[in-house]
């Protein structure tokens, strides 16, 4: 197995006084296997990679959710019954959409031709799993990631532990796993078996006015641990539709 990076030495690695609340949100959002079945420790990415940018007030709203699943913030509220006052809640979500732990869309509403006019833009908080997800999302903000460096330890972690059965069983060209490139779209112009999908003009009309850019966070994280390639990680990542949209107003993008 791959070692993990030394470059840094997590804050809450080994902690004395762990959080049974990030404990237990850690074992929830994992796709580690043996993690998931034994239960996550304080030595386990998932537990400080949490717990350094996370309160147990945090955690607990967390804990309210199902993964992968879109609650409006009526719904949050009333799952969250300790909160009195909706300001109290927001400030909750926002922080933690800010962090990276919660994602949010408003509902997907674009068609082949565009945003869809006249639908209700509403927005909607989810849990995500660590890849593709909130380890990739805490990576997103320099700031962030240069006051807790161990986040890019954090995000390498979980995307190579969950694969480490999976890995050697995938053939060369990925067998459909992973990312996929769009073609130049002049080069396939004059094809007559393309699909739409294969068309950057596709994706640029479907989500007009809802595209943005933000940093590479593998390239700034790997940059952090002394690794990489030695890009720039400036404006590398394009997030389009309700993901622009997050990005933008969590100050990832």
């Amino acid at each position: 197995m791959a070692e993990m990076s030394n470059a840094f030495k997590p804050k809450f690695m080994g902690d004395p006084n762990p959080s049974e609340k990030i404990l237990k949100l850690a074992r929830k959002i994992t796709d580690c296997i043996d993690h998931k079945i034994k239960g996550v420790t304080v030595n386990d990415p998932e537990y400080w990679g949490l717990r350094c940018v996370m309160t147990d007030e945090m955690a607990d709203v967390a804990l309210s959710m199902k993964m992968r699943t879109p609650y409006t913030f009526e719904q949050l509220w009333k799952i969250n019954p300790q909160y009195k006052k909706a300001e109290d809640l927001q400030k909750v979500l926002d922080d933690m959409s800010r962090i990276g732990i919660l994602e949010y869309d408003y509902g997907d509403n674009y068609d082949h031709n565009g945003p869809i006019k006249g639908a209700k833009r509403e927005r909607r908080y989810v849990l995500p799993m660590f890849v593709p997800g909130s380890a990739e999302f805490t990576n997103m903000i320099k700031k962030q990631l240069d006051e807790h460096p161990e986040l890019a330890m954090f995000f390498e972690r979980m995307t190579y532990l969950p694969l480490t059965m999976v890995t050697p069983m995938v053939p060369p060209g990925g067998a459909g796993i992973g990312m996929h490139v769009i073609p130049v779209e002049k080069a396939i112009e004059m094809e007559n078996g393309t699909m739409d999908i294969e068309h950057i003009s596709y994706w640029l009309k479907k989500y007009e006015g809802h595209l943005g850019v933000g940093i590479c966070s593998c390239r700034y994280g790997r940059a952090k641990l002394g690794e990489g390639c030695g890009d720039s990680c400036e404006e590398w990542c394009i997030g389009i539709g309700d993901m622009a949209d997050y990005c933008r107003e969590t100050g990832k993008g």
